[in-house]
């Protein structure tokens, strides 16, 4: 039960998740057709360096609040977890509050020493507030994680979202007029106003906790003092806030490097401008839309670990390892797969570029490793050894770096090297993830029969989307076509993985309210076991 209780946490993050990234999704395609490729380009070359400052500043402290909640949590010292929320707000306020000041002041250096185009000032100077505001988010999310409540950080990524979405729109629209430079200022402000909303939301959530869960803040036995609840944060943030500095590095560094080389292989600044855009703010985005799930998994998996060692249920820890690894496997195999076969189609269906499909089936595996990396990398922060993979994803980061440099300058290759240097990175940072798994810990996969059912269910369900496709997109059109042929797989790939076996009882009681029900009518009628 204690396994399905992690689950079900995982379970509510995957659907705000999964609403989340379907609004961040589908506003891309007006967003798209709006500002054009250019613009978005733009817009996305003041995204990285947004979230590399925004991972200087707050990455690790969230993860290491969860961390030392779960533990007093496990303790039975709710008093000290809500000392170390306390001083993580006091710390994330100022140092969010020093970084946004930091951005403000070098924007124009940054738009035009580093990404080489002057007109990202203007998206640079309207995203800066949103560090500070989301500073101060992230100790709100990360107490309530360490607690294993997971519905207030869902909530407030479902309005956020919403109110950032709703922003982008409008405010590109209002300035499309004054320049595509302006426009997209307009959409990188939206991150400000959604972070405002989500903080309105996990204060409601704070004032309301205590009550709803009886918890008496004046209990515990905690002791510790101001500086040694710093030190104990410090320690454990310092390597995740450097893990979390290396995803926007190699953005940043994508931003530079990208353009310049496909500049460097005959294209104008404006085409490589172009098809940076349609890699990153397009293909980039559909890859991402697959790791809701193990998002949500890492987040849940960091404290229900820590929690696991701490009280030294071996048994447990074990459990919830292997069932976070083969869910990730059976949802990210299937979306690769899918992203690989229908690139093209899907491409068409949301952005009206036929071109995005070809970054997006060469980016396609990298939603399977991406996936990978994201689990491995909670595990080893949950048994705290945070800098593990710190150091393979920046090993990873280097090789895709350095690819990136060679294969996008060669003229067949252009923007497809970038995508398979993406790929590359992250398939060899959970690798060396799982190296390092099995050299600190007992925990093995058994690889075949975790494998064997999603790998035969996806190879069979890509065949039969990909010839039924091909046989009515004539006839349909390419827009229905594609909606059929993801529906047609989604409902072969559920069918198969319920005959071989892939998914069991146990996978459906996650699902809140009705899993149990849903569970025994599956397990009574043969379509599932225990």
């Amino acid at each position: 039960m204690e396994e399905q209780g992690f689950l079900k946490g995982a379970f509510i993050l995957s659907l705000a998740g999964f609403v989340s990234k379907i609004m961040g999704a589908l506003y891309r395609i007006p967003l798209a057709r709006l500002i054009g490729g250019e613009g978005l380009g733009l817009y996305q070359m003041a995204y990285p360096i947004y979230t590399m400052i925004l991972a200087v500043s707050t990455a690790g402290i969230p993860v290491a609040i969860s961390i030392l909640v779960a533990e007093k949590q496990a303790r039975g010292d709710y008093r000290g977890g809500m000392r170390i929320f306390r001083i993580a707000v006091i710390m994330l306020a100022i140092t969010g509050a020093l970084f946004t000041l930091l951005l403000y002041n070098n924007s124009y250096l940054l738009a035009n020493k580093i990404l080489n185009d002057k007109r990202a000032f203007y998206a640079i100077i309207a995203i800066s507030p949103a560090i500070f505001i989301t500073a101060i988010n992230s100790a709100f999310r990360g107490f309530f994680q360490g607690k294993q409540t997971m519905v207030p950080t869902a909530v407030s990524q479902v309005i956020e979202q919403f109110a950032r979405v709703t922003t982008v729109l409008i405010a590109a629209y209002m300035l499309l007029p004054y320049g595509v430079e302006f426009s997209a200022a307009g959409a990188t402000f939206g991150a400000v106003v959604g972070s405002v909303f989500a903080l309105l939301v996990l204060i409601f959530f704070y004032i309301t906790f205590p009550r709803k869960r009886g918890i008496n803040r004046k209990s515990g036995v905690s002791q510790e003092g101001f500086l040694k609840v710093v030190g104990r944060i410090a320690y454990i943030a310092l390597p995740l806030s450097l893990g979390g500095l290396v995803m926007p590095v190699m953005q940043v560094i994508d931003a530079t490097i990208v353009p310049l080389r496909l500049q460097d292989a005959g294209y104008s600044m404006t085409r490589a401008t172009e098809l940076f855009g349609q890699l990153s703010g397009m293909a980039n985005t559909l890859i991402n839309l697959p790791t809701i799930i193990t998002v949500s998994l890492a987040v849940s998996l960091v404290p229900a670990i820590s929690e696991a060692v701490t009280k030294r249920q071996w048994a447990l820890l074990q459990s919830r390892l292997s069932a976070a690894f083969r869910i990730t496997l059976l949802l990210g195999l299937p979306a690769a797969a899918g992203l690989w076969v229908l690139a093209t189609p899907i491409s068409v269906l949301l952005y009206d570029i036929a071109e995005v499909g070809v970054s997006l089936a060469v980016l396609a595996p990298a939603a399977l490793f991406l996936g990978l990396y994201q689990t491995s990398a909670a595990v080893l922060q949950g048994m705290s050894k945070t800098y593990l993979p710190v150091k393979n994803l920046l090993i990873g980061a280097v090789v895709k770096v350095s690819l990136n440099y060679w294969l996008t300058a060669i003229p067949a290759i252009g923007i497809r090297g970038a995508a398979f240097a993406t790929v590359c990175g992250f398939l060899i940072a959970f690798i060396l993830n799982y190296i390092d798994m099995k050299r600190v810990s007992t925990f093995r996969i058994k690889w075949f029969g975790v494998l064997a059912g999603p790998l035969a269910s996806t190879a069979a369900m890509a065949f039969i989307v990909d010839r039924f496709y091909n046989a009515v997109y004539k006839t349909m059109g390419d827009s229905i076509g594609t909606v059929l042929a993801v529906l047609l797989g989604a409902v072969v790939y559920g069918c198969l993985v319920l005959l071989t076996g892939a998914v069991r009882a146990r996978d459906l009681e996650m699902i809140p309210v009705v899993g149990e029900t849903l569970a025994k009518s599956a397990v009574k009628i043969g379509l599932v076991r225990r």
